[in-house]
């Protein structure tokens, strides 16, 4: 699957959201200069005869309660499995009630180029998914680790290899608009990499 020119960047929806502090009251934002167009569908450009980039989906897990093992000691099991199979970690806490977060989660069913996102492992929270198991302290807990503020969706952050925040996805937005990069997952996920 590819993004249509009509959908709200993942990164250009959470700036706008950011602004409308997303919650149930909020209406799904519009379209602004952030969304994705054509030539980010991850095909190549007809450039002599390179073969196509190599299509691949996300690395998603999703983190639900156990009744064996805290979030805490979860995610850090996790981010030292995702360390040892060679993959950088993004963090992505969500709800369902949040529009924005439902654009990024679009995106996270997308094809994308492997050379761009391959080596990151997105580990996705949903609100709702701790709330139910009245857990929601370990949901805060891990996600004040990076971003204090309760309540407000999406956050999605880039960790380094020892787990501390990278990039949170506002910052992502600014660094890649002022690069003159559209701000998409992929050229974010791609132009974080340590050189």
């Amino acid at each position: 699957m590819t993004p249509s020119s009509h959908i709200l960047s993942p990164l250009a929806a959470f700036a706008l959201a950011s602004a409308l502090a997303c919650g149930p009251s909020h209406p799904p934002p519009a379209a602004t200069k952030g969304a994705l167009t054509a030539d980010q569908s991850g095909e190549s450009p007809a450039a002599g005869a390179s073969a196509p980039a190599k299509m691949i989906g996300y690395d998603l897990r999703r983190l639900r309660p156990r009744d064996d093992e805290t979030l805490a000691a979860m995610f850090e099991r996790l981010h030292a499995q995702a360390k040892a199979d060679g993959k950088r970690v993004a963090v992505l806490f969500s709800a369902d009630w949040c529009a924005p977060c439902k654009q990024i989660e679009a995106e996270l069913g997308n094809l994308q180029p492997a050379e761009q996102i391959e080596d990151v492992r997105v580990f996705e929270l949903k609100e709702e998914d701790w709330t139910e198991v009245t857990r929601m302290s370990e949901f805060n807990e891990l996600r004040a680790r990076w971003y204090p503020k309760k309540g407000s969706y999406p956050v999605l952050v880039l960790l380094d290899s020892e787990g501390a925040a990278l990039e949170e996805m506002k910052e992502a937005i600014d660094r890649l608009e002022g690069e003159g990069l559209e701000p998409t997952l992929p050229n974010w996920f791609a132009t974080s990499r340590k050189a």
